[in-house]
């Protein structure tokens, strides 16, 4: 294995746009343990590219919490390369597993006509398994990119009925939902999520119409950052939320027109109805408590082979 290999992985997990958080988390965990079970000779050098390369995936992306976290699980065990090897083996058995839970805790609250947005591999998963008592789905298009439409597509080929509809048609059908359910890139210490754009508006959506917005997440998207109200942290909080290039929004500049393309918003934790995670319902108090173990884990990794 050639470390340009494992440099050129990380880079594809920094630049990608086409995938969920999920494939992301994977394929972080697996550059680790990949990079955990090369044969090097010199065991001091390739624990330190571990914590070297670690950092640089932990750092990759800032809207989603779970590869920070995950590189946080791994490297946090003490010993050789072959006991991180070991601990991302592990952790991505967990991680595999993760969603059928979910599923099975979600399942009083998923039925009827339900609305959700973006392309989430864990809300697809869940709602297939929960499909029988699903009638059907309306999926919010997703613009710039528009995976929403690969989210219908997805669905419709699990039989349910599917409706697409544009971003800013979402409080038109609001009103014939049961519920709205969407996923998470990463869950704030306060209980906040960090959602594909869009999301929080949807949720201030639902909320005027009275109606349940649940999240499904995997815990190892607990973050241990917090959203400040203070406008002197506006720019701490905009860097969560990762803003992309602004041709996708507009292709041919007008002039004296400026353009922003953030891919990520939040939603505050008084919009959430349940937070449901593989260890059920989440209440605001267990989220801190993780965060706070997250925490101890990234000071931990910024301080370790420097």
């Amino acid at each position: 294995m050639e470390i340009k290999d494992i440099e050129q992985r990380i880079a594809l997990v920094t630049n990608d746009r086409e995938h969920g958080s999920r494939w992301l988390v994977r394929e972080t965990i697996l550059i680790l343990r990949d990079l955990a079970q090369a044969q090097l000779a010199d065991q001091d050098e390739q624990m330190r590219l571990l914590y070297s390369k670690g950092r640089d995936l932990s750092q990759a992306r800032p809207a989603m919490a779970a590869l920070s976290a995950a590189v946080g699980r791994i490297l946090s065990v003490q010993g050789s390369p072959a006991a991180i090897a070991q601990a991302a083996n592990h952790l991505l058995e967990e991680y595999e597993t993760a969603t059928k839970h979910i599923a099975t805790h979600a399942e009083p609250y998923l039925y009827g006509h339900l609305m959700t947005c973006s392309l989430s591999g864990t809300v697809l998963e869940v709602l297939a398994a929960q499909r029988s008592h699903i009638e059907h789905i309306t999926v919010l298009e997703g613009r710039p990119r528009y995976e929403g439409r690969e989210m219908a597509r997805a669905l419709s080929q699990h039989g349910i009925t599917i409706t697409l509809i544009t971003d800013a048609e979402a409080d038109i059908f609001m009103p014939q939902c049961q519920a709205v359910v969407v996923g998470a890139d990463s869950i704030l210490a306060d209980g906040d999520i960090l959602n594909k754009a869009g999301t929080a508006l949807l949720a201030w959506s639902a909320h005027g119409h009275g109606i349940p917005f649940y999240v499904l997440s995997e815990t190892l998207k607990i973050s241990s950052h917090r959203w400040s109200t203070d406008k002197a942290h506006l720019a701490d909080n905009l860097s969560l939320l990762e803003e992309k290039e602004p041709e996708e929004v507009l292709e041919q500049p007008i002039p004296t027109v400026s353009v922003r393309n953030f891919y990520f918003d939040r939603t505050p934790y008084k919009l959430i109805s349940k937070l449901i995670s593989e260890r059920g319902i989440l209440e605001q108090q267990t989220i801190r408590e993780i965060a706070a173990s997250v925490q101890r884990n990234e000071q931990l990794l910024a301080r370790t082979y420097l």
